[in-house]
């Protein structure tokens, strides 16, 4: 019972999230959102690029694991600098992240350059 309790204290809940994010070029940073339910992502940012995935708690690790999948539109360029081209690129992303009360962050790699993320709970979801 009590393990329970804890997960449900690491647990990322299900709602709305805001997403921001710094690449290595910081002069350059980025915003999305997405939104968490049943253990599915679905989220997209400001210059078309959707991501889709799933999340879990590893109660072991005390970590909420997150495997998304980003797809950049033709001609979309990354924070990094990546240019994805004509015929757009996607990427796979596995990170671990705290609860988001009110905010977590990790860094991941994309194509090669580190890209900080934050993410910060904004709401439930409407019944």
């Amino acid at each position: 019972m009590l393990q329970q309790w804890v997960e449900s204290l690491d647990m990322i809940s299900e709602g709305i999230y805001g997403l921001s994010y710094k690449g290595s070029r910081h002069d350059q940073d980025g915003e999305g959102l997405a939104v968490l339910r049943g253990g599915k992502i679905l989220g997209s940012d400001r210059w078309g690029g959707v991501f889709t995935g799933t999340y879990k708690f590893d109660p072991v690790a005390e970590q909420n694991m997150v495997h998304v999948r980003i797809d950049i539109p033709p001609d979309g360029e990354l924070i990094t600098g990546f240019a994805a081209g004509s015929t757009g690129a996607s990427f796979e992303i596995v990170a671990a992240f705290g609860r988001a009360a009110p905010k977590s962050a990790a860094t991941v790699e994309i194509a090669g350059s580190m890209v900080d993320v934050e993410f910060a709970f904004i709401g439930p979801l409407p019944n």
